[in-house]
């Protein structure tokens, strides 16, 4: 096992906290900054396929410069169903993936973008590579099931897109959060070197105007739905008919993801459970678990100079504090309304409850709950229940249709007439002909519920409408099969 020093810990942990600062006040002050009056290339929403899209652009190719780029962005966190959660005083340098969180290597998007391109560390999901692959029905092994770490180990999958704004953002690219765009309407112009016309983004209760290019609407299906009719993607509009029947056909689903954070890491340092599910949802406190999933540190001890030494990844019996992941699931109904009624808000997708707030009670009935479920294997190694403290903190993410700019996922395919469903990502990504205005988003891309879904969608426009070509860290067979030989 490789070991980190405290000292680069402590380090981390600085730059971490300075991070959050940084994001705090600039999210303020670039909320209240007057929004231009053009941006060539506009992206409306900052979920990874909308990012990558930018990225592609500006970035990993000079078809526009980056200042000449802007990421629109409803809520003052960026990054849609990947969230990262860190830097609360009783995680210390750790981090919860409480959104997406993980991705199959068969996926050449991300995969290559995220060890090519990005050059971000990745390790196994499961523990030692062992256990259940992420995509059995594509012949992967439980090697190929990866998650972006840090430096420790732990999975941190908004990375992917925190460099490629950064990136962007180096390069003068403008990244305007706080807005809410309310309408994308057709202007008189037309772009000489494509013969497309321009486009008019406009935003809820502000009166500037922003005038595009290309634009890539790269938002939840409830915040699409909630357009102005006659933005250009609409029939209203001039838009397809098929586009908007795909939309207004499309329901969404909701997600809930609960991690407990621990001052001991009973499961592995106890029992030594690494891999594998536990309970079925009939415990007092719901459970629908993963050993696997969540963060933590281990110490090894004390280096020569006397500092401690931390692993770079969980230890069976090992002396560790962190996360367990105790339930997960996408629905609404059911047990998971349990879980779902203890969120106080929708509107960040995040719910945290710790001591002396006012579901405090919550945490000592789910730490009855894990330690009843768990009690034969305690007992089994002459543990008691009793002497294991309760966790410190929960965190709920949910993605709920009734967060409008957080995002759901959409859970029914589109019902389209025989004789142009073959087209449908044709008709999906480019809803009205005049306008370079597009649709990404893995709701409407052909794997849902993963990151390439989107991914695979916004590489297509860059493809077929844009011209772009395939980049060099892209898998060529790969790219051939779900990009080219793609309608």
């Amino acid at each position: 096992k490789a070991t980190v020093s405290v000292l680069y810990w402590f380090l981390l942990a600085i730059v971490m906290s300075t991070t959050l600062l940084f994001g705090v006040l600039a999210a303020t002050s670039v909320a209240q900054s007057p929004i231009p009056s053009e941006c060539k290339v506009s992206v409306v929403g900052s979920g990874i396929s909308g990012v990558y899209f930018a990225w592609r652009l500006a970035v990993d190719t000079n078809h526009y410069e980056a200042s000449d780029v802007c990421v629109f962005e409803a809520n003052n966190r960026l990054g849609g169903r990947m969230y990262s959660v860190r830097n609360y005083p009783e995680m210390g340098d750790l981090q919860i993936d409480v959104g997406a969180y993980r991705f199959d290597a068969t996926d050449h998007l991300p995969a290559d973008l995220i060890t090519n391109a990005l050059k971000l560390k990745t390790a196994c999901y499961e523990y030692n590579c062992t256990g259940e692959p992420c995509k059995k029905d594509r012949g992967s092994t439980p090697d190929m099931c990866r998650k972006v770490v840090d430096v420790f180990g732990n999975s941190r999958f908004s990375l992917t897109i925190e460099v490629m704004l950064e990136q962007l953002e180096n390069g003068g690219a403008r990244l305007i959060r706080g807005v809410k765009v309310k309408g994308v309407h057709g202007g008189d112009d037309v772009v000489a070197a494509t013969g497309k016309k321009k486009a008019i983004l406009s935003f809820m209760g502000r009166p500037e105007q922003v005038v595009s290019e290309v634009v890539l609407v790269n938002t939840p299906l409830t915040a699409i739905q909630l357009l102005d009719a006659d933005s250009v993607m609409f029939p209203m509009g001039g838009g397809s008919d098929a586009a908007w029947k795909c939309i207004a056909q499309r329901m969404s689903i909701a997600a809930v993801k609960v991690y407990a954070m621990y001052e001991d890491a009973w499961w592995y340092s106890k029992l030594g459970l690494m891999n594998g599910d536990f309970g079925d949802g009939n415990e007092s406190v719901p459970l629908r678990g993963k050993y696997q999933n969540g963060p933590t540190r281990c110490s090894l001890g004390h280096g020569a100079d006397g500092h401690p030494v931390y692993s770079d990844g969980p230890e069976p019996f090992g002396n560790c504090w962190g996360s367990l992941m105790v339930f997960y699931e996408f629905q609404m109904g059911g047990v998971s309304n349990f879980w779902f009624d203890q969120v106080t808000q929708y509107t960040d997708a995040l719910t945290r409850i710790l001591p002396g707030s006012e579901k405090e009670a919550l945490i000592g009935r789910l730490h009855t709950s894990l330690m009843a479920y768990h009690a034969e294997d305690l007992a089994a190694v002459g543990v008691n229940p009793s002497t294991i403290a309760p966790p410190k903190a929960i965190y709920i993410g949910s993605f709920s249709p009734s967060a409008t700019y957080v995002g759901a996922m959409a859970g029914t395919a589109c019902q389209l007439d025989e004789a142009i469903a073959p087209q449908f990502l044709k008709i999906i990504r480019r809803p009205n002909e005049k306008y370079n205005v597009f649709f990404s988003n893995q709701d409407f891309g052909l794997d849902i519920g993963w990151a390439t879904s989107g991914l695979q969608l916004s590489e297509k426009i860059l493809q077929a409408e844009m011209n772009v070509h395939r980049p060099s860290w892209l898998d060529k067979e790969w790219y051939e099969k779900f990009i080219e030989d793609v309608a």
